[in-house]
């Protein structure tokens, strides 16, 4: 005798059950898109957030550095004053002698501008810059290192006048004339009896005007560079502050 099983008929899937499988994939791969794309959003956000964090502690510290080198080359020209008002008075005595000497020790010393460069190397060499969504703060970034990058360059033309002054120094003052010598003349004394290692009038004409030279430089480059340098610093690091709602850091920017 012969069974017969019945058989499951099952006709071919209807359009609408395809559709419906379709859409679900469809569905599935485009939240998982854009489930990604907003978690790369979010990680870019809270980096950039980061980078200018970063960044205003870093011009903080050099705004501070700025202060620094401005208050150092306003002591500068006040040294650079007295030494040529004695060079071009011509008038010498153990006193004014004793007085040169010391004044000598105080301008001619090299002063380098330390920047902090922690957040700046970060978005240069990791592509950080293309975080940065305001266009009114690249571009300031971007100023702020020009800036930067000249006072550099115009740093070390500057920073040769006072070593071919130096080296000139040496053949007008003997320094077995002073008493613990030290940076600055701070705490350095200079013996009775001091004399210049030259009376030639040319010699020491060269040298004031190497003075004269080094005191303009001072005045009108380097401390103008220094303050739109600082100017700048402020300028970005509050328009950061403002656009990114940083309000954890002091105020010792305007001091």
């Amino acid at each position: 005798m012969e069974v017969h099983h019945p058989h499951s008929h099952h006709g071919p899937k209807k359009w609408k059950e395809h559709f419906l499988e379709f859409f679900m994939l469809f569905l599935a791969v485009t939240l998982g898109f854009f489930a990604e794309n907003q978690r790369e959003h979010y990680v870019e956000r809270h980096r950039e957030t980061q980078y200018m964090e970063s960044l205003v502690e870093d011009l903080k510290n050099d705004t501070i550095e700025f202060n620094k080198q401005l208050r150092g080359a306003s002591y500068l020209v006040h040294k650079l004053d007295t030494a040529l008002n004695i060079f071009y008075n011509d008038r010498w005595n153990d006193s004014i002698l004793k007085k040169l000497y010391i004044v000598n020790l105080s301008y001619l010393g090299r002063r380098d501008v330390y920047l902090s460069e922690r957040t700046s190397s970060q978005l240069k060499n990791a592509g950080g810059m293309r975080l940065i969504r305001s266009q009114n703060i690249t571009d300031q970034i971007s100023e702020y290192w020009h800036l930067g990058e000249y006072g550099k360059t115009y740093g070390e033309v500057y920073e040769e006048l006072k070593l071919q002054a130096r080296e000139q120094s040496y053949s007008i003052f003997n320094q077995k004339y002073y008493n613990n010598i030290s940076a600055g003349a701070i705490g350095t004394s200079v013996v009775d009896g001091v004399k210049l290692m030259t009376n030639d009038k040319n010699v020491l004409a060269e040298f004031a005007n190497r003075l004269s030279h080094i005191r303009n430089a001072t005045e009108k480059v380097q401390l103008v560079i220094v303050n739109r340098q600082k100017a700048a610093a402020i300028k970005l690091l509050l328009d950061i502050k403002k656009e990114y709602h940083i309000s954890d850091v002091k105020e010792t920017e305007k001091k």
